[in-house]
């Protein structure tokens, strides 16, 4: 009994570098933002992938002041904050927050695309609401500023 010669057969290159690419696996904890802690579930950090992954990293970056101490060394974080107590022309402040957030939430490999922004303001509170889509699917987002 022989053994098949694997060196003979004929693959297509496509074939073989299709099967060889990784998956990135896009996983985090889940993060209480009100209480400020990890969720634990019998004491145990609860692990989220795909859409609930995508809500809790999009909560996170956008809550981060980009540059700030921890991640000075990184490109982590949001500048949207900047804007805060600025007193530019609401279009041109529109316009900013609309383009600080969509680079913000654009670093992360898996988010595709960034749009559908709606602005309201009530009093001082002004409302950002936007679409957000990835690879796995599209969550709606609410800054308030």
């Amino acid at each position: 009994m022989s053994l098949p010669q694997i060196a003979q057969l004929d693959l297509p290159q496509a074939q073989i570098t299709q099967q060889m690419k990784t998956q990135t696996v896009h996983k985090t904890y889940l993060w209480d933002f009100v209480a400020g802690d990890f969720v634990l579930k019998d004491g145990k950090l609860i692990e989220v992938t795909g859409l609930e992954y995508i809500k809790v990293w999009i909560e996170k970056i956008l809550r981060t002041v980009k540059r700030s101490l921890i991640y000075a060394e990184t490109e982590y974080g949001s500048e949207h904050h900047s804007l805060i107590g600025q007193n530019f022309h609401p279009d041109f402040s529109r316009s900013e927050y609309e383009r600080m957030i969509r680079e913000a939430l654009l670093q992360n490999e898996a988010i595709t695309k960034v749009d559908n922004f709606s602005f309201s303001q009530t009093g001082s509170r002004l409302e950002i609401n936007f679409e957000v889509s990835s690879i796995y699917g599209t969550v709606e987002r609410t800054v308030s500023i």
